[in-house]
């Protein structure tokens, strides 16, 4: 009995070891994997939301530009009427909803005429110069880009910012080339949201309930914003340094996607927690998912140990009645390689003793006799020691 409990009990461990080892490598597995798409899904999420909205912004963006290069073209522009420019530009702003404002400024600096797209009086703006913005902290950085503008003769898009209105805008720069010279330049402060419904599409996409979507300038200044911002939200110019960035900080997982044409960035962030949540449930779910695996797992090993192992028992407790002379009863259990032979061994040896009462004495003798022989053989080892 000693070893055929030993050896039942060596495989039986032996089972629910590789079924426990399985489950637990299964169950860690499927965690990780499950982490992977889970945490993969809110980041793409995350700048599926930034992109549109970028899209959004740009598409305005880029109609505006357009618009604004055409009428960079025309010929009152270049006749220097500053009568006749002033009534060509209110007509442009008042026929599209792109524009807040058209500036007009002659090459050398001095403004020639100027529209609103309120209808207010132009005239205020007279005797501006833009030469004059260098010296002043709001303008200067109008200055350099005008200045830019002027020296390349390309367009630049200029610095995004919030009117007094709340609306966003975004300034854009177009030389105006008359016979190879540049004799003027266009500034237009392009209308990006109206009628706030930027804000309402922010607040549609917003990722998270406690998340947040912010827009943010080249100097990292928050613009708008839906959502509850981190407390000590602080994004800084490093952020837009890097397009599609993805960052862990203040407690939330954010990601800031950059414009391409104006350096306006567009932030969007969960709270950690949120996706630790819903890691802590996958995890509690993969555990009690492993357990119940383990247990079946184990239950089947405990089995399969139990049929493996009943062949030889019933082999050693027929080789045990053999010894003590009596021929055993045949062992039908199925089996398989070695064991079926061991087994079909033992029922052939088993029938012939049978058959043949005397061959059982000579068995039983044999048997008896080998045991003490091997008895003596210890003696005479443990003598020599």
């Amino acid at each position: 009995m000693k070893f055929s409990f030993s050896l039942y009990f060596q495989i039986t461990i032996l089972f629910l070891l590789l079924s426990i080892i399985s489950a637990v490598g299964a169950g860690t597995l499927n965690y990780l994997e499950s982490r992977r798409i889970i945490v993969g899904q809110f980041n793409e999420s995350m700048r599926s939301i930034a992109s549109t909205i970028s899209s959004s912004l740009n598409d305005k963006t880029d109609d505006a530009a357009d618009a604004i290069m055409r009428l960079s073209r025309h010929d009152v522009l270049h006749l220097g009427n500053s009568e006749e420019i002033q009534k060509f530009l209110q007509v442009a702003v008042d026929s599209s909803s792109l524009f807040n404002n058209i500036y007009y400024f002659d090459a050398l600096g001095p403004l020639r005429a100027a529209a609103y797209a309120d209808g207010r009086d132009s005239s205020r703006y007279a005797g501006e110069n833009f030469q004059n913005y260098k010296d002043q902290e709001k303008t200067r950085m109008v200055y350099y880009d005008l200045t830019r503008a002027l020296e390349n003769r390309m367009p630049v898009f200029s610095a995004f910012f919030k009117s007094a209105t709340n609306r966003l805008m975004n300034s854009f720069i177009v030389p105006v080339v008359h016979e190879e010279k540049v004799v003027g330049l266009l500034s237009c402060g392009i209308v990006l949201d109206r009628t706030n419904k930027l804000l309402d599409m922010m607040t549609r996409l917003k990722p998270h309930p406690h998340g947040y979507i912010a827009l943010i300038d080249k100097e990292a200044k928050v613009l708008f914003s839906v959502g509850d911002l981190p407390v000590n939200f602080s994004p800084n110019s490093e952020w837009l340094e890097v397009e599609d960035l993805l960052i862990s900080e203040a407690g939330f997982l954010q990601t800031v996607l950059r414009l391409e044409k104006s350096g306006l960035g567009i932030c969007t962030g969960i709270p950690e927690t949120a996706i630790a949540g819903l890691l802590n449930h996958l995890r509690r779910g993969t555990v009690a998912f492993t357990l119940g695996v383990g247990i079946v797992a184990s239950l089947f090993g405990i089995l399969a140990a139990s049929i493996l192992i009943s062949p030889l028992t019933a082999l050693v407790a027929g080789l045990r009645q053999l010894r003590s002379g009596v021929p055993g009863d045949r062992i039908d259990r199925t089996a398989s390689g070695e064991i079926a032979e061991a087994l079909s061994v033992y029922n052939e040896i088993s029938a012939r003793l049978a058959r043949d009462p005397e061959a059982t004495n000579v068995w039983a003798a044999m048997w008896h006799e080998g045991k003490g022989v091997d008895k003596k053989n210890k003696s005479s080892e443990t003598n020599a020691d």
